[in-house]
Parts: structure tokens; C-alpha cells; sequence
């Protein structure tokens, strides 16, 4: 961890959503063995761990490649068919049954208290950050960036510097909250600074050593840690 003594103090945090503000990432993963199952493919849960944190038509463009089903070379259905089928599955669970991850209130609860701006950044589309959003009372949320319109996804910073873009702000004044690691390598790649909450299946990974912070769950955010990131009270 580095020391952010000299660095500009934070005046905004951009948080990933899946596995981090709601616990969709068990369903995103059935959702894709359900989908890609339907074709032939079995994937294990170490396979749709290595993926973490990618788009999901980038997820089924991996698999396309690396576990070709019959057909797979035609392009039918299409990634995005796909892709789709996946979406339709997880979002009809949030609005069903979406439940949010421990600390969620407390944490944004506490952000705003502080006067920080707030805003996700997430690679799932714009209709599950809005079931999300809806789903967990958090629609004051008006930036809401998906990687889906975005060149290149995490772990790419994209998204991240689009979120800080429409906050107005530098990507140095704002920290990434992610809770996988490519997300935890997006935001370094966008030039901010992180504090991960590591998926339980993926806690030993060394891409969160690149986090200035690591928690357990947002249930741990409060003054003295986000001091310790660099966030300073105003005088």
C-alpha cells in the first residue's frame, strides 16, 4: 500500500456494482452455465471466476473461442444473442429477489454524509444498473456508466474515466471501489486509487495488491480508512 499523504484529496468515489454494492455474481454465473449449458458447454466455477469483472459479451466471445461449440464458427447465435439471454436471466433475479452486499447502506450512507459525489462504473449493461439501482433504492444515483459503451472493458480504465468525466472531475481526485481484479487493474489503469473488497472465491489473487486498501466488506469503510487512502476532511 502507498502512502497518499501528498496526493489530491478525494472528492468522489466510483463504485463497481456486481459483487460489490449486490450479490449477483453466483447468479451471473448460473445464469451462464444455464445460457452456454443450452449449447453444449460445461464450465467449472474456476472457469467463470477467470472471467470475473470482463463484459459479458466478451465473456461469451472467450468461450466461443477457447470452448467452440458445434456451430460456434458460424457466429450463430450471435455473442450478443447471447450475451443477451445472460442479461435477461440475471436481471429478472434483482428485480425478483436482488439483495444488497453487507455494508451497502452503511458505506454509501456514509459517503454521502461526507459530502462525496457517487457514481458506478460497472461492465454490465445500462438495464441491469438500472434494476440494480432501482431494486436497492439507490436511483439519486444519476451517473451510471456501463463499460458496454466503452472501446475496451476492464481491465482497461475506460469506464472509470468516463465516470470521472461526467462528475467533472480528475481521475486522481476520485476512488475506485471494486471488488474483482480486473476492476482493482482498471481503475489503476484510469490513474485512481482503490480500495478492494475481493470476491471470497478470489481472495488470494496478487492483482488486489495493486489496491491502496483492502476490506473485508464495505461494512469496514469509515473515516480513519478512507483517510487512509488520502481522503481529507475539509477544514
Amino acid at each position: 500500500m502507498s502512502d497518499n499523504a501528498a496526493a489530491p484529496n478525494i472528492s468522489a468515489v466510483i463504485m463497481d456494482m456486481d459483487g460489490l454494492l449486490i450479490d449477483t455474481e453466483p447468479v451471473w454465473r448460473v445464469a451462464q452455465t444455464e445460457v452456454l449449458g443450452e449449447l453444449g458447454i460445461q464450465l467449472s466455477e474456476a472457469d467463470m471466476l477467470s472471467t470475473m469483472g470482463r463484459r459479458v459479451v466478451e465473456v461469451v466471445a472467450y468461450w466461443r473461442h477457447h470452448r467452440p461449440w458445434p456451430g460456434a464458427a458460424s457466429g450463430e447465435p450471435s455473442d450478443a444473442v447471447l450475451a443477451d439471454r445472460i442479461v435477461d436471466r440475471t436481471v429478472a433475479h434483482v428485480r425478483a429477489r436482488g439483495e444488497p452486499m453487507k455494508g451497502v447502506d452503511r458505506a454509501v450512507a456514509l459517503l454521502r454524509g461526507l459530502g462525496l459525489g457517487i457514481a458506478i462504473a460497472s461492465s454490465s449493461s445500462h438495464r441491469l444498473i438500472d434494476a440494480v439501482c432501482d431494486r436497492l433504492g439507490l436511483e439519486w444515483i444519476e451517473i451510471r456508466c456501463s463499460a458496454d459503451d466503452e472501446l475496451r472493458g476492464k481491465p482497461a480504465g475506460d469506464v472509470y474515466l468516463t465516470a470521472a468525466r461526467r462528475l467533472g472531475l480528475s481521475p486522481a481526485v476520485c476512488l475506485a471501489v471494486e471488488d474483482s481484479p480486473n476492476g482493482v487493474l482498471a481503475a489503476r489503469d484510469a490513474g485512481m486509487r482503490c480500495i478492494a473488497v475481493p470476491d471470497r472465491f478470489l481472495t488470494g489473487d496478487p492483482r488486489y495488491r495493486e489496491a491502496q486498501l483492502i476490506l473485508g466488506s464495505l461494512a469496514e469503510l469509515d473515516e480513519s480508512r478512507l483517510r487512509s487512502v488520502g481522503w481529507r476532511r475539509d477544514s
